[in-house]
């Protein structure tokens, strides 16, 4: 929906009640006021028809005029009491489920850019609570206003003055259609159950987009999903107003039906009293009836009078989000740079009065940005200030000359945040959120880049198969693969990537960074805290204390601060363990690719079916191992605890046949099976293009020459075969009679009982 701008009331002068609630739902009122004044001229109809039935009876059974014809009045009037009534009810649920709709949108749209939703100041269930309840608590107000509140205060009046003129006595025979009445419409209401469950389920998914789009807001602006999040939201919105309108037709038919029946019973009175000749039989049924307005009348009061103190209080919990600072200052002006189009970071500082530099940085197009961390300063928060997520202190963030905080740069930005939560959503709908255009067969190469191919082999739908909430089905590697797919098949002119596991280990690295770098031109910001990555970029910016420090990596490291972090990597009794089985030459190069990693109760660390990509060594917790039967029905079969490997890496191309979730909370040491082959096989100090070829050998299952380019991520085509052919004059490489290559060096394993156990499975 379009924008709205709402008018608040100042501080220290709120309006009472109606008033002030008319003024907040003005915008949203706006769009069905003529339904709405239509509702009212019919229900003033009804009422005024309903106020002249009892003057009609009482002159019928007088014996008053022509009997036959008044008693056609009579029903006329009936009839169009109930289709005047039934419509002005109509007309009102539909018009206060578009209101809700309306309102619901505009506080979803709010929030996305609210400081709540990084739960600052407010806790998550009361932001989920303003988008349900409090809306549905605005909705109801304006329905009860126009169908009860109203007709029911002008009821009260008209039926107290008509009493004036009649008698008050109670007949037995319009007094049992009363009870009828009643009897009725309660037991009626009975079916309503069904209508009610259905509405509350379709707004608990209102609740479920929300709680998404808290729980990874980080991706959510990073990536730039806003769009498909708002789409998401209103497709669940119009959902809910369905719903709502089902149940509000429900209500009508059953209150039209009760009332027909006690109309029905006062006729069945006139016809008896006619055919008796008991004259005071209408002074009787105008009397009751002239009563039970105003008995319906005063029961309606309390009922509205509660739902707009309900209301009021609503809006004003609303307009907590509504009228809080934007999270991120959003700028619509410019700022002209005289530079060519690139990243410039103009004066830019995390914390006031500590400039990281004075002037401008330039970061070209087109180039692989290290940011190395572990530098004094907070690296998740720097890029997210390099993206346009958050404000810097001081100074900006500029691309193509424009503040990256500004909506129409912004969506050219993506950032990965660390924080791999996804939607409940299928692995092809998230690949088409950022509004890609992509067909299936570019889908399929990206995933298999990213190594998560397999995923088309999930159950009940491949790709199409629902991932369920925050995409549970998924590990949190293969969360991060996906997100790295989402950003290499969008059009983000920048992506930013934060301190993925993923990109721990240069060569496991290296088929990402490629994909990523297919778009022509676009630059590709990671953080790192691997000296070889940080190698192979184009360039590194390393946040040093209260100055940036750019340049290449080998240049850098004639600066005392940033060669320091290279001579932090600290060799600890469970690292020797890891690597016992690694030539001792080879160790110390292979320790700077351990990672450390922590996993939730009930996560999962890896899934059958999934690439063997890394071994796992648990440090602290203790992890559960399960394998499936053929109907898919999991069975434990062993828990492991700290001290113990878990990861099957003796087989090249090898796929998990088991699941590993974390029993409790746990932390594990990992290493990519790239990193872990290159070890034993003595590669770590090869030279990385030769490396990259070598691993890609060794786990290609004997490849032919002509198949290693399509294997090596990371390298060009020509690069990968001079470094080929330079390998088989070397000797580190041989090829059979069938041209197909191996390893000429051979390759120590080490014997896992637990894994050999597991690989039986």
């Amino acid at each position: 929906m379009s924008t709205r701008i709402l008018s608040s009331v100042p501080a220290g002068k709120s309006r009472a009640g109606t008033g002030e609630l008319l003024h907040f739902l003005a915008p949203f009122i706006q769009p069905v006021r003529g339904r709405l004044v239509l509702a009212l001229v019919l229900a003033t109809i009804a009422l005024g028809s309903a106020a002249i039935i009892p003057l009609r009876v009482d002159a019928v059974l007088a014996g008053e005029g022509n009997t036959a014809l008044i008693v056609v009045a009579i029903a006329a009037l009936m009839a169009l009491t109930l289709i005047t009534s039934g419509t002005s009810r109509w007309l009102s649920y539909r018009s206060a489920a578009r209101i809700g709709q309306d309102l619901s949108e505009y506080v979803y749209d709010r929030t996305l850019d609210a400081p709540m939703l990084r739960q600052q100041g407010m806790r998550r269930p009361s932001v989920i609570s303003r988008h349900t309840s409090d809306v549905d608590r605005l909705e109801e107000a304006v329905d009860v206003t126009v169908t009860e509140g109203l007709p029911g205060v002008g009821r009260i009046v008209v039926s107290l003055a008509l009493l004036m003129y009649i008698e008050p006595n109670a007949g037995l025979v319009t007094l049992a259609a009363t009870l009828l009445f009643l009897l009725l419409n309660s037991r009626i209401s009975r079916g309503m159950l069904a209508r009610n469950t259905a509405r509350l389920d379709t707004s608990s998914e209102i609740g479920a987009v929300v709680d998404e789009s808290i729980t990874a807001n980080r991706n959510v602006t990073g990536m730039n999903l806003s769009d498909w999040m708002r789409d998401r939201f209103s497709q669940r919105a119009d959902n809910l107003r369905i719903a709502t309108e089902e149940q509000k037709r429900e209500a009508s038919r059953l209150i039209t039906a009760a009332r027909f029946t006690g109309y029905a019973a006062v006729l069945a009175v006139v016809l008896i009293s006619i055919v008796s000749g008991a004259s005071e039989a209408g002074k009787i049924a105008a009397s009751l009836l002239y009563i039970d307005a105003v008995v319906r009348g005063l029961e309606a009061l309390p009922h509205w009078l509660r739902d707009i103190r309900l209301a009021v209080t609503s809006k004003r919990r609303i307009e907590q989000i509504t009228q809080a600072e934007p999270r991120v200052t959003r700028s619509t002006g410019s700022v002209v740079s005289l530079q060519e189009p690139s990243l410039v970071l103009r004066d830019v500082a995390l914390h006031l009065d500590n400039p990281l530099m004075v002037g401008d940085i330039h970061v070209p197009r087109g180039v692989i940005v290290a940011v190395v961390t572990d530098m004094g300063v907070s690296t998740n928060t720097f890029l997210e200030v390099l993206s346009g997520d958050a404000n810097p202190a001081g100074g900006c963030v500029l691309f193509d000359g424009i503040d990256v905080r500004v909506p129409s740069i912004k969506r050219r930005i993506m950032l990965l945040t660390d924080d791999p939560v996804l939607m409940d959503a299928s692995v092809n709908d998230h690949l088409r959120a950022s509004g890609a255009h992509c067909t299936d067969a570019e889908i399929a190469v990206v995933l298999e880049m990213v190594g998560i191919g397999h995923l088309a082999d999930l159950p009940n739908g491949g790709l199409d198969a629902p991932l369920g909430t925050q995409a549970a089905r998924l590990s949190m590697h293969e969360r991060q693969r996906l997100m790295i797919g989402m950003a290499a098949l969008g059009d983000a002119d920048v992506v930013v990537l934060q301190d993925l596991p993923l990109l721990a280990d240069p060569d496991s690295a290296a088929p990402a960074l490629a994909a990523l770098t297919q778009h022509p031109d676009r630059t590709v910001v990671f953080a790192t805290s691997n000296a070889e990555l940080a190698a192979r970029a184009d360039c590194v910016v390393a946040p040093i204390g209260t100055r940036i420090a750019v340049g290449p990596h080998q240049e850098l490291m004639e600066v005392a601060d940033y060669a320091a972090v290279w001579e932090r990597q600290i060799a600890g009794g469970v690292d020797t363990r890891i690597l016992e089985s690694i030539p001792e030459a080879q160790r110390e190069t292979l320790r700077s690719r351990l990672l450390t990693e922590h996993f939730r109760s009930g996560e999962i660390l890896y899934r059958a079916g999934a690439p063997a990509d890394r071994v796992m060594f648990v440090v602290t917790g203790r992890v559960g191992i399960y394998t499936s039967d053929s109907d898919g029905n999991e069975r434990l079969v062993a828990e492991i605890g700290a001290g113990n490997f878990c990861g099957d890496v003796g087989k090249a191309d090898a796929r998990r046949t088991e699941t590993v979730r974390a029993v409790n909370d746990t932390m594990v040491r990992t290493l990519s099976v790239e990193a872990w082959s290159a070890g034993v096989m003595g590669l770590l100090d090869a030279d990385p293009a030769e490396r990259l070829v070598m691993t890609a050998i060794l786990r290609s299952d004997h490849p032919t020459i002509e198949q290693l380019p399509s294997l090596v991520r990371g390298l060009g085509h020509d690069a990968v075969m001079t470094t080929a052919a330079e390998l088989l004059e070397s000797g580190k490489v041989r090829a059979d009679d069938e041209g197909r290559l191996s390893i000429t060096m051979r390759r120590r394993a080490r014997s896992h009982k637990l894994l050999d156990q597991l690989t039986g499975l």
